[in-house]
């Protein structure tokens, strides 16, 4: 798993690892050593769970409602677009509205023909279409590209991206059971690190960055920003990356 775990644990933007970006340990970054003391929320003690949710509005929601809020932006009738529709969840926490492996707020586990994420559901159309490994592989890269998120504390963000990380192996597991094959799992990871990203949602950059109060116009009296505070995705359709908050300024479009 070390080789996963180091691109998992991956900033794109900085090219060093997440931050826990939390109360204990600040604008620490996150070992490998780190990762095995991560517990999601439902695992937390009451007292830490409201520590969290007061410094940080941390609140997850139950299954029931993430499946009620996508059965309102699903249109699985044309299964093709449907792969590629391109899904955003804001302050992702542990990501339940893309993957629904557990139930965020209890622990309890789901199985996999009842879970409702978005990227769950995407999987649930390909199986429809009994697709060999050949096809599927691309399929899975073309689903898992589509799907983002952002999230401020490194934990969570870790315990998002190593929930979709093993979203893909489990279905791969039920479609053909057998090992997945390694070249595979590393693109996924690497899409991953792309895709789920650490951010400030305030100000569109990685935690504890202080933008300039004019980022398009620098002031000659003012200091330019440190490179590489700006978050950076990646446009899966021409393979390069570029700044989040451009897409904002857009109207959310691209």
């Amino acid at each position: 798993m070390k080789n996963f775990l180091e691109i998992l644990l991956k900033d794109q933007t900085t090219g060093n690892n997440i931050l826990w970006a939390n109360v204990e340990h600040g604008a620490t970054e996150i070992q490998i050593a780190d990762v095995y003391s991560i517990r999601p929320r439902h695992e937390k003690n009451r007292e830490d769970q409201k520590l969290r949710t007061r410094e940080r509005a941390e609140i997850f929601t139950p299954p029931e409602v993430c499946k009620l809020q996508n059965d309102l932006v699903c249109d699985e009738r044309d299964w093709q677009k449907f792969i590629d529709a391109k899904f955003l969840e804001i302050t992702c926490g542990e990501a339940p509205y893309l993957v629904s492996r557990y139930n965020a707020v209890t622990g309890e586990p789901i199985e996999i023909k009842n879970r409702i994420g978005l990227l769950d559901r995407k999987f649930h159309v390909i199986r429809e279409y009994n697709q060999p490994v050949g096809q599927w592989c691309p399929l899975a890269i073309r689903a898992v590209q589509s799907c983002y998120g952002y999230e401020f504390q490194g934990n969570n963000l870790f315990l998002a991206r190593r929930n979709v990380f093993e979203t893909v192996v489990e279905y791969f597991m039920q479609e053909f059971s057998r090992k997945v094959p390694e070249d595979f799992l590393i693109a996924v990871a690497e899409i991953i690190s792309w895709n789920f990203w650490q951010m400030d949602g305030l100000k569109n950059t990685i935690p504890y960055a202080k933008p300039p109060k004019n980022p398009n116009q620098l002031s000659l009296f003012e200091p330019a920003p440190p490179e590489n505070i700006f978050c950076q995705i990646m446009d899966w359709a021409t393979g390069k990356p570029f700044e989040f908050r451009k897409l904002v300024s857009k109207g959310g479009r691209r």
